[in-house]
């Protein structure tokens, strides 16, 4: 129905990619992948999950921040997602429809 194609990288985990058949499309089954990813990450004690993606597309940025990922901006993408996105301009892609977009893992404090 679908694949997530994920690399440790710097110690966050960073999406390259999230397929799912059209046929199986918004029965929840992008979002289930992406969460057995961020429940990977947590389990290795990663602090972050990273990627890049369309930044107007419904079921790409939006898809994204509804689950807590955010935007990043100027300083925040940093040296190895800045490569990423450069990498989609240099195939083809506008600079503009691209955007680098982080979910934080950090430990929730106890009480």
């Amino acid at each position: 129905m679908g694949f997530l194609i994920a690399d440790v990288v710097d110690g966050e985990l960073h999406i390259e990619e999230l397929a799912v058949r059209h046929d199986w499309q918004g029965r929840g089954c992008g979002r289930a992948l992406v969460n057995a990813a961020i429940t990977a990450a947590r389990a290795q004690g990663l602090r972050g999950v990273t990627l890049t993606t369309f930044r107007d597309v419904p079921w790409n940025a939006p898809f994204y921040g509804r689950m807590g990922f955010r935007l990043l901006a100027g300083h925040e993408i940093g040296r190895r997602l800045e490569e990423v996105l450069r990498e989609d301009v240099e195939r083809g892609l506008s600079h503009e429809q691209r955007c680098a977009m982080r979910l934080d893992l950090s430990p929730a404090v106890e009480e």
